[in-house]
């Protein structure tokens, strides 16, 4: 009888700690990334019992094993563009020092490095390198962008053959990222030489000369070999220059600028100019393949490194909880790494987060199933102690 107490006190105790676990997977029912885990429970070691013939008897049950379930959550909509998920098995990975850890929570924030780092632990988020392996992501070299000198104004629609003259303008950056506005005459000169026109280029600020030259068309109304482009010098106000062609379309064709009859009126546009002026990061955001999109104050973009992910065949057996979400690997090498939209990896998907897998009606299901085996191993235990006091009484009696 006193075995059978003991029994019913493993019970207790063990089912005491799956209704703790229930609870502990309740309790992160809203936390970003969380997988429940689960007991796994085993019966205890048999005794042999010598004198009884053979005969095996338990010694009650206890936790083997705490088996964590990486099912896929649900992903939520985030207005931080630096809240990252994964739609797929995979993990993002994450490196402390020497030691590398494993996550499905992309919750991210960059430091003042530049490093995109884990919000939690502040741990270094890994990226692809060149060679294949990883290396900590950066961003520190692409927070800002220098200017870029316009070197090409490309036109388009038409300079009207029964127009005298017409003039367009734009804003241009130098050599030194200075914006410049610029303003383009375009003169008649049809009557010296049939579809001619000639070209002056002024900077409006200081109404000084940039450039002049002429262009010419054909019958057909579209640019002529030789005369479809001018090119020319665009000066700093510290004297240096960076060349700047005017490209009115490749010759014979009609598909960007020409000169047909249109009235008075010509309708001669600058369709684009290629510089910009320097810019500052302005956002930082994941394509579905992990590659970084920067996107800059200067309405320029640019992409950035890819986020390294890992799989690992069996993460429930691989993988062992070490933080909130956070887990590392018994074995680094048994990771299989690679990147979002290759494969099994599944993609990555900006603005998003992953949600716990808790299933609330499952969990109040377990905990009812584990509060009927407590009472249970309780009713044991009392049972086997009125047996107790009854046989202590038979004996008192004699």
């Amino acid at each position: 009888m006193i075995d059978t107490m003991f029994v019913g006190l493993s019970g207790l105790r063990t089912f005491q700690k799956g209704l703790s676990n229930i609870g502990n997977n309740v309790a992160n029912l809203n936390t970003p990334g969380f997988k429940r885990t689960s007991l796994q429970f085993t019966d205890m070691m048999y005794q042999y019992d010598a004198k009884g013939g053979g005969d095996f008897s338990g010694d009650g049950v206890k936790v083997g094993s705490t088996v964590t379930d990486f099912t896929q959550g649900e992903l939520q909509a985030s207005t931080n563009p630096l809240d990252v998920a994964i739609d797929g098995g995979s993990f993002f990975v994450a490196k402390s020092g020497s030691q590398l850890s494993y996550s499905r929570v992309g919750q991210f924030e960059l430091d003042p490095d530049g490093f995109l780092v884990n919000r939690q632990d502040k741990s270094r988020i890994q990226m692809m390198s060149s060679a294949g392996g990883m290396q900590d992501f950066s961003v520190g070299a692409l927070r800002s962008q220098m200017a870029k000198p316009t070197t090409a104004i490309q036109f388009s629609d038409n300079l009207s053959t029964g127009a005298t003259s017409s003039s367009a303008d734009t804003a241009v950056y130098d050599k030194d990222g200075v914006q410049r506005q610029l303003k383009i005459t375009f003169t008649s000169n049809s009557t010296a030489t049939p579809g001619s026109w000639k070209i002056e280029v002024q900077d409006k600020a200081t109404q000084a000369t940039v450039g002049s030259g002429e262009i010419r068309f054909g019958p057909d109304g579209s640019p002529s070999v030789g005369y479809n482009e001018l090119n020319m010098q665009l000066k700093t106000a510290t004297g240096s220059a960076s060349p700047l062609k005017l490209a009115f379309g490749a010759p014979g064709s009609i598909s960007a600028t020409t000169s047909l009859s249109g009235g008075t009126t010509s309708t001669i546009r600058v369709a684009s100019q290629d510089g910009y002026a320097a810019g500052g990061m302005t956002k930082l955001s994941f394509d579905s393949d992990g590659r970084a999109q920067i996107s800059y104050s200067n309405g320029q973009t640019a992409i950035g490194g890819q986020l390294a992910l890992a799989r690992f065949a069996r993460p429930e057996q691989q993988l062992q909880r070490v933080g909130a979400g956070i887990y590392r690997a018994l074995d680094d090498k048994s990771a299989e790494l690679g990147a979002g939209g290759v494969g099994a990896f599944g993609k990555v998907v900006g603005s998003k987060v992953e949600l716990s897998n808790v299933d609330l009606s499952a969990e109040f299901s377990d905990m009812m199933i584990t509060q009927r085996g407590y009472q249970a191993a309780s009713q044991l235990i009392s049972a086997a102690n009125e047996m107790m006091q009854q046989a202590l009484q038979m004996k008192s009696s004699r």
